[in-house]
């Protein structure tokens, strides 16, 4: 059926008729639900009533029914409030005093002889000791990568071709699976 220079296609003839009877409220009605979901647009070719929407045949990718979504989600993520700095010096001293009391300290060592009190024949006659810590058996493991993969939205629409039915309902079916399935 044509009407205001538009082509528009009816499951049946009835339909055709309910049109015919008043075509400015149904075209509104469309309208109505673009824009509740938008992805009917590209689908219905509504570009005209919506005039900020490129239609497909003169997008990137000609020839395709249905350009796909560009998803967006928010994301956040929070620092600490007062982080503690793994550069810590543990030898760093800020008192001068204290810096020429180890000066000293130094200095006063290059000055020193040590002795020993082993001679010749006493060497290698002491008994020595040494502990030794075998390693374990066991083992442990203290990093853990974990990651977040957020689901992506899909949803289906039922009910657009219409039927046997004198009137058609479309239903938007929500696809998209919880966190804790996938």
């Amino acid at each position: 059926m044509r009407y205001q220079n538009r082509h528009y296609v009816f499951s049946s003839k009835q339909a055709a008729y309910e049109f015919a009877s008043d075509p400015d409220s149904y075209i509104i009605m469309v309208a109505e639900c673009a824009k509740k979901s938008p992805e009917l647009i590209q689908l219905l070719e509504l570009h005209a009533q919506f005039a900020t929407i490129t239609p497909y045949s003169q997008g990137r990718d000609q020839g395709k029914m249905i350009e796909k979504p560009i998803t967006k989600c928010d994301a956040g993520i929070q620092t600490e409030v007062h982080p503690i700095e793994s550069n810590i010096v543990k030898s760093y001293e800020w008192n001068e005093w204290e810096l020429r009391r180890k000066a000293i300290k130094l200095a006063n060592l290059r000055n020193k002889v040590t002795h020993s009190a082993q001679t010749n024949l006493s060497n290698l006659r002491r008994d020595n000791v040494t502990q030794v810590y075998l390693p374990k058996e066991s083992e442990t493991q203290t990093l853990q990568s974990t990651g977040t993969n957020v689901p992506r939205p899909q949803t289906f629409l039922a009910g657009i071709r219409g039927g046997m039915r004198k009137t058609t309902v479309m239903t938007k079916v929500d696809l998209t699976q919880d966190v804790d399935q996938t």
